[in-house]
């Protein structure tokens, strides 16, 4: 008799997302579940980067960036999902920057140490600006349902070519010490990370999460996708998320971490051109994210009630083509 699958997304933490609220049927056929369940052992690496080199590339937005003493702010995401409701196990990139709305003053924080690289602010939103996927060894086609699922659903900007990323811990006398991860992308290096886990500093903080996020904070994928660009995104979207998770802090440490990123022309050329600075490291070993239908999709009685609004406006003599719904914070 064969042995018993050991039971999917065990931890307690889980049993509020048991039961779908929503479902997505994707164009490969792939059905979708959400929340979207992710679990992961997580590196994230907080930099600095030159807010007008960078959003000279995105000046197009309805956003401008959060400064932090002068400059803008870029985390960079190297996931080891060990499982997800997205084909199981893969391994995947990303980096995001973090803005408010245009219509409001730019947020601008000093920066006392390197620990506010770690942006608290009301207004805070983050936006998504490169993803790349690779299959976890073992399981072959992961990759691709996240990368279809990921674009069709949340709009992200995955780039449709799956890239190759090798991960592992370093150990030192069977105890993990250290982080490896190599991404290349379409025969190109994109990035090479080899960092001391912020546990082995004495002086590292642990900070745990259990937080659902506001609906609308992450922003999806830049307008129209970034396509006009050749971001290769899909297209903007809002969405929130539920986030579990302990997270060991500490400075990046040029004198045992290393980040090297490589010549491809998706992933690391943008970061090269804004002068990333990596920072801060975390290192959440027990991540746990649900991720939420975005909010764009709104009720019928909702939508029947902004159409009369153009209906009135466009009847004191507004041409239709320039009635626009504002954006609204919810």
């Amino acid at each position: 008799m064969a042995a018993k699958a050991p039971q999917r997304f065990p931890h307690p933490w889980w049993r509020t997302y048991d039961t779908p609220t929503e479902g997505y049927r994707d164009s490969a056929g792939f059905v979708n579940r959400l929340p979207l369940r992710l679990e992961s052992t997580e590196m994230i690496i907080f930099g600095t980067v030159d807010a007008g080199k960078m959003w000279s590339e995105f000046a197009d937005e309805d956003f401008i960036p959060v400064l932090v003493g002068g400059k803008a702010v870029v985390s960079v995401w190297l996931n080891n999902f060990t499982d997800s409701d997205c084909g199981g196990c893969y391994l995947e990139t990303w980096y995001n920057t973090f803005v408010t709305r245009s219509d409001q003053p730019q947020v601008s924080l000093p920066m006392g140490t390197p620990f506010d690289l770690i942006i608290q602010h009301e207004r805070c939103q983050n936006f998504l600006q490169r993803v790349v996927c690779s299959d976890a060894p073992g399981n072959p086609g992961a990759a691709m349902k996240a990368i279809i699922g990921g674009r069709e659903i949340f709009g992200f900007p995955k780039h449709p070519v799956p890239g190759a990323i090798q991960f592992a811990y370093e150990e030192t006398e069977g105890k993990q010490t250290g982080w490896q991860f190599d991404m290349s992308h379409n025969g190109k290096h994109g990035v090479s990370v080899r960092c001391k886990l912020p546990e082995t500093d004495p002086n590292h903080v642990v900070v745990p999460i259990d937080v659902v996020a506001p609906m609308d904070l992450v922003i999806g994928a830049p307008r129209l996708g970034g396509t006009h660009k050749n971001h290769n995104g899909s297209h903007p979207t809002y969405f929130g998320q539920a986030i579990y998770g302990n997270q060991a802090t500490t400075v990046w440490d040029p004198k045992t971490d290393t980040f090297e990123l490589g010549n491809d022309d998706h992933y690391a050329s943008p970061l090269k051109r804004w002068d990333f600075t990596p920072m801060v490291k975390g290192h959440i070993p027990d991540f746990k994210t649900a991720a939420f239908k975005p909010v764009g999709w709104i009720s019928g009685a909702d939508a029947l009630a902004a159409v009369k609004e153009h209906e009135k406006l466009h009847a004191a003599g507004a041409k239709l083509g320039s009635i626009r719904t504002p954006w609204a914070k919810l």
